[in-house]
């Protein structure tokens, strides 16, 4: 917590909007399709409402502790095993999570490339990722914290809207058959790999310390307030977006629904630009805590933002590069948001987050008291009446702790079985 915040309470909504709405967004109509729409609209506004939980309570618990990064807070509550199983999980999902990214705006790139500059057969989809991760992300993977992107991400979170409304206009005119237009109402045949993809979708705690440290003012009311409002509207976001992909194309609804389109429908070819410029500014949000987690792990001492910089920019660059190479040779999107989802964003967005705020409750003179900074844990009343506020509200949060832990392993254990058998 040594570098300064510069980030007003919606400046740092805007940055954790931008850690939600990533590349798993437009996998959101065939999430809704593997769940069915009901139960997927219900499912997912859950997996907003835990995502935001999971993250509050995750600075929480940092704030108790002193620790101001995921893995320190986990060895701080989980010992060394916690941290460990902590740290790989970290660097394996997001790894899955940035390759989709580079995924995502190869295939894109390329279709863009094909229609407006087809005498260019030089600039191959591979060649594109390369360009698009060294020229246009790497500049942007060298600050410390997520602080300085703050406004950019204002300008991805408001390139949302104008993707949404073409999306939203031109679905209607490329709608599947009829027979292909139907689509499980009630529950779907694909219920917890859907719910792999909607984890993924909402993937933040990675994000969270991050952010709050971008935070002017670091308190947890602050902190409750950012991480609300960026929670609903998240969930409306991508409810509007998933339904309008999904009554439109039913069955027939791809993991990237850009694939549904043409690719001479110039409207959509701009949603597809304002996206990959959404994607290219939410990458370092998601790349961030790789480099951070492996700079703890390879830099003995460090913490978030204080490891040796010589040592940073080299972790950067070595795991950028396999970043590109994976991507360039992975092409099913699907099978990827439902792997990576149940088996990887669930350990780091539901599970870890209830573990170390549940142990750290548990341990006796483990945590400080955090209560005066807590604007829920204080009343006027006098002392009893603030001990009794005090009681209630960590009573909610462990209750809330042991249904985000049991989410998140149930998604975990059944969602990664029956996406490695699909």
């Amino acid at each position: 917590m040594d570098i300064a915040g510069t980030n007003s309470v919606g400046e740092a909504a805007f940055n954790v909007l931008n850690s939600i709405i990533g590349s798993g967004i437009i996998g959101l109509p065939y999430a809704l399709n593997g769940a069915g729409m009901v139960t997927g609209i219900l499912m997912l506004v859950l997996v907003g409402l835990l995502s935001q939980f999971a993250t509050y309570i995750l600075v929480l618990t940092g704030k108790r502790t002193g620790a101001m990064h995921y893995s320190e807070v986990a060895r701080i509550t989980l010992g060394e095993t916690g941290y460990r199983a902590l740290s790989f999980s970290l660097v394996v999902s997001l790894f899955g999570v940035v390759t989709t990214y580079l995924i995502i705006l190869g295939d894109i790139s390329s279709s863009l490339r094909q229609t407006y500059l087809p005498a260019h057969a030089w600039a191959t989809r591979s060649a594109l990722i390369a360009f698009i991760a060294y020229v246009l992300i790497l500049p942007l993977l060298f600050f410390r914290h997520a602080g300085p992107l703050a406004k950019w991400s204002v300008v991805s979170v408001a390139a949302l809207p104008v993707i949404l409304v073409l999306v939203a206009v031109r679905a209607p005119l490329y709608s599947a058959a009829d027979e292909a237009a139907e689509y499980p109402v009630y529950v779907g045949r694909s219920l917890f790999p859907a719910l792999g993809v909607l984890s993924f979708s909402f993937c933040s705690a990675h994000a969270a310390f991050q952010n709050f440290l971008g935070l002017r003012v670091r308190t947890m009311g602050n902190w409750l307030r950012a991480t609300t409002i960026a929670a609903w509207a998240g969930i409306a976001v991508s409810c509007l977006f998933a339904l309008i992909g999904l009554v439109s194309f039913g069955s027939a609804v791809r993991a990237n629904i850009f694939l549904n389109f043409p690719g001479t429908d110039g409207y959509i070819n701009l949603a597809r630009a304002l996206f990959c410029l959404t994607l290219v500014l939410t990458f370092p949000l998601s790349f961030y805590p790789i480099r951070d987690t492996l700079t703890h792990v390879l830099v003995p001492g460090s913490r978030a933002g204080t490891g040796g910089r010589a040592k940073e920019t080299m972790i950067t660059l070595v795991v950028l590069t396999m970043v590109c190479f994976t991507a360039m040779g992975c092409t099913d999107l699907g099978r990827a948001y439902e792997l990576v989802g149940a088996a990887t964003a669930t350990t780091i967005s539901f599970i870890f987050p209830a573990l170390i705020y549940l142990r750290s409750e548990t341990a006796a003179g483990l945590i400080a008291d955090v209560s005066a900074s807590v604007p829920l844990l204080r009343a006027p009343g006098g002392a009893a009446d603030a001990a009794d506020v005090q009681k209630a509200a960590n009573l909610r949060r462990r209750l809330g702790a042991w249904l985000t832990l049991g989410f998140g392993v149930a998604v975990f254990v059944i969602g990664t079985s029956t996406a490695l058998q699909r």
